[in-house]
């Protein structure tokens, strides 16, 4: 374990932690109020409520990914990933958001949490190697004209 990972878990956990008190408020304001006996509108659902969801939770886990993009070993890109989209799925049902109150709502928001994460974190892993790559590339042009 590197020795300052317990540093990056906690600024990760944080800064996506925040993303998902954004996203919260923003999922009940935008989601369609349950009708019980209504007929349920599938694109509105998909458009107002799981698409930004989504987003949201691609969001929450770049932000820890961020933070954990030099570690070498998934799990912890993971550890820090994970927690907030859970979390705020679970905190989603209990503050009684629409379309997370359910048990197949909650099901499906955790699903989508779990995808997010993992297009979240493969994103910034990919932008940090890309940076680094970059960066590997300049330094012997450097060197070479006597800077």
């Amino acid at each position: 374990m590197r020795p300052d990972l317990p540093r990056s878990l906690a600024s990760a956990w944080l800064l996506s932690a925040a993303v998902a008190a954004v996203a919260l408020p923003a999922a009940r304001a935008l989601a369609p109020p349950d009708r019980p006996g209504e007929p349920v509108d599938e694109y509105a659902q998909v458009m107002r409520v799981h698409l930004p969801w989504t987003l949201f939770c691609v969001a929450m886990a770049f932000a820890a990914g961020v933070y954990l993009r030099d570690q070498p070993r998934a799990r912890w890109r993971a550890a820090g990933g994970l927690p907030a989209p859970l979390a705020a799925t679970a905190l989603g049902a209990v503050l009684g958001v629409p379309t997370f109150g359910t048990a197949v709502g909650v099901g499906l928001h955790l699903i989508e949490a779990l995808l997010a994460v993992v297009l979240g974190l493969s994103l910034a892993t990919a932008l940090a190697d890309r940076q680094d790559r970059g960066a590997r590339r300049r330094r012997p042009a450097a060197r070479r004209s006597g800077r």
